[in-house]
């Protein structure tokens, strides 16, 4: 696949289902194409449940339509937890997905790292996943909303920097974990800042995004909003502005509220819109 910016969905919105593809999940990628978007996040969140041989059938289709695929792992993964028997299930339902992603040819799995602040029994069980792990294939830890959850920015830096990983940036975590810090440009660029700082310029180039705006408490991440509901932050624009100007071809996965077409439309929109700007 050439190096390009990807806009892509989280999943079927129900655009999907309401279109004429919308009858047969595996035509998701034929939907996405037609609608102008060229990335797609299959949600697995609930367990790595598909055939083999529909996994073979998928990746062959986003092939030929040039879609690049990524996989959100099962929520239940939790590699921090103090009981053995869920770290084993969840590093045996880790290598399940690794197995589908492979047969799917897909390089990148998002997952939640969990809750607490153990970060070094994190990377210790992600090691030991890593052991047998394709070197083609990502594990990319997610930035988190709540507080209670592992996932600051600080903390996914971290285990990007100790194993093989590379980085989920989700922003509306970020904004809502630290209560609304992401209304202005350089609220986005000190988070880019601090990505190349740690990780290097090659994976800020390439950052794997989920972006949406979103609505918090004090404790958080609330819930996901609409991109239509313009009274929540963060805004695209000044992360687009951002992108052309470091010179960045990150992969935008929209997560807008039963929208996440929409919202990826207008990730898209918005980038042609300020290239064409430059060129003038």
């Amino acid at each position: 696949m050439k190096t390009k910016i990807r806009f892509g969905t989280s999943g079927n919105p129900p655009n999907f289902f309401k279109s004429k593809f919308g009858k047969d999940r595996m035509l998701a990628l034929d939907w996405i194409d037609s609608i102008g978007l060229n990335a797609y996040e299959r949600m697995m969140t609930y367990g790595a449940r598909m055939k083999e041989e529909d996994a073979i059938e998928f990746g062959k289709r986003a092939k030929e339509l040039d879609i690049a695929i990524s996989i959100h792992a099962a929520y239940y993964i939790v590699l921090t937890s103090e009981k053995k028997e869920v770290v084993k299930n969840s590093i045996n339902e880790m290598k399940k997905t690794i197995k589908l992603a492979k047969l799917m040819n897909c390089k990148k799995i998002v997952f939640h790292p969990g809750f607490g602040d153990n970060v070094e029994k994190l990377i210790k069980n992600l090691k030991i996943i890593e052991k047998d792990k394709p070197k083609d294939i990502k594990i990319l830890p997610e930035t988190m909303g709540k507080k209670s959850q592992l996932g600051s920015l600080d903390q996914v830096l971290t285990i990007c920097e100790k194993t093989d990983c590379d980085p989920c940036i989700d922003f509306g975590h970020i904004h809502a974990r630290e209560g609304g810090s992401l209304k202005t440009k350089e609220d986005i660029r000190r988070v880019l800042l601090k990505i190349e700082k740690r990780l290097g310029k090659r994976i800020l180039k390439k950052l794997h995004c989920h972006y949406y705006p979103i609505e918090y408490t004090e404790k958080g991440e609330k819930v996901h909003r609409a991109v239509t509901e313009k009274e929540f932050y963060p805004k695209f624009k000044p992360f687009a502005e951002l992108i052309l100007e470091y010179n960045m071809c990150p992969t935008l996965i929209s997560e807008s509220k039963n929208s996440q077409d929409i919202g990826a439309l207008e990730m898209k929109k918005i980038i042609e819109k300020n290239q064409k700007k430059i060129l003038k």
